[in-house]
């Protein structure tokens, strides 16, 4: 593949920027790779100059399926929160580019541009998934975002230069590859693992995760990435204009979106009839009412209606619901997290911070 020349994105600068986070240079001359220098307009640039201080990626935030730990990647490595509050864990001085669904498995981006499945406890690799580009980035990985699916069967795996590739996890095998011709900003599967939506320019491509066809598409903000509901009925994401919106999961027609919201980041409830929503900041016309607030859509069967959940949220967090609905965690990359009692808007657990990189 002929090298691309191109000029680094506000996106492409997040995704590096948890790159760095997740360990990816931990072995970065290995197979006598030479991730040396980024072609743009004004020649080579060096990303660690880019990257804003962080105390984790946002990005990676995840809770274990029975809510007991609250999980992501940090300056220290992966911290492990007891859901109750207090002291994080470190359970592997190493970051991760995905964690698998029960938190046993480890996504990291390593070498030219590959990624290593490791085993959280004890830090054996596993697995060594291979085949994306590598357009010679510096101080950071050529692998973007990376997912596993709901069952932790199959990792999906983005380059730079807008490559997709799909691999088994028990043997290292690809499945299935496309390229998407952007950068991709966020990898989700659908709740039963066989399709993909995939965050790529000012769309959503939903792919086939068996083959990597494109089966449809909907308008939404590369920022903010999609979400499947837990049904496997709808997605959920932001459009270009920051507006919270869901889409059928089969059709891809918008049904409903939430207007005078600007949203960066939307996170379905367990029982699929409700959203949060994480405000963007700025100077929207929500900043004065709520930095986080609960939408439950007509179409998912609620009344349509918002109600504010909180304003102490940091603008511009990721957000996830623990899985009995009842929780509402908040993540900043310069912050940390917070967790919110759904039902009053009060902080739900006090937990400790990394320091800040």
């Amino acid at each position: 593949m002929k090298p691309r020349t191109y000029v680094l994105s506000v996106p492409l600068i997040g995704v590096l920027a948890a790159a760095l986070l997740a360990g990816c240079a931990s072995d970065p001359d290995q197979d006598g790779c030479d991730i040396s220098a980024l072609g743009t307009s004004g020649g080579s640039i060096s990303l660690a100059a880019a990257v804003m201080p962080s105390r984790l990626d946002a990005g990676s935030l995840v809770t274990d399926p029975e809510g007991k730990y609250v999980v992501a990647s940090c300056t220290d490595g992966t911290c492990r929160w007891n859901a109750a509050g207090g002291a994080y864990e470190t359970i592997s001085e190493t970051g991760y580019g995905a964690i698998s669904p029960d938190l046993t498995l480890v996504a990291r981006k390593v070498g030219c541009s590959d990624i290593a499945l490791v085993e959280v406890d004890g830090d054996k690799q596993v697995q060594r998934l291979e085949g994306l580009p590598n357009p010679q980035v510096t101080d950071a990985s050529p692998v973007g975002e990376i997912a596993f699916s709901p069952d932790g069967r199959l990792v999906a795996g983005a380059g730079l230069e807008g490559d997709l590739i799909i691999w088994s996890v028990e043997d290292g095998d690809e499945v299935a590859s496309t390229d998407l011709g952007n950068g991709v900003g966020s990898i989700s599967f659908s709740p039963d693992g066989e399709r993909l939506a995939v965050a790529s320019g000012d769309s959503v491509s939903i792919l086939e995760a068996d083959s990597g066809d494109e089966v449809g598409t909907v308008s939404a903000a590369n920022g903010a990435g999609p979400v499947w509901s837990p049904d496997g009925r709808w997605i959920a994401g932001v459009t270009t204009e920051g507006s919270p919106t869901v889409w059928d999961a089969e059709t891809f027609a918008a049904v409903e979106t939430l207007l005078g919201f600007d949203a960066a980041a939307v996170a379905f409830s367990p029982d699929s009839r409700s959203l949060a929503a994480a405000s963007e900041g700025g100077d929207g016309p929500q900043v004065d009412r709520t930095r986080l607030a609960l939408w439950t859509p007509i179409a998912l069967g609620g009344a349509g209606e918002t109600r504010n959940v909180t304003k102490s949220a940091v603008p511009g967090s990721n957000v996830i619901f623990s899985p009995d609905g009842k929780t509402v965690y908040t993540a900043s990359a310069e912050e940390g997290i917070a967790a919110w009692d759904i039902a009053t808007g009060k902080p739900a657990a006090q937990l400790d911070q990394p320091p800040m990189s």
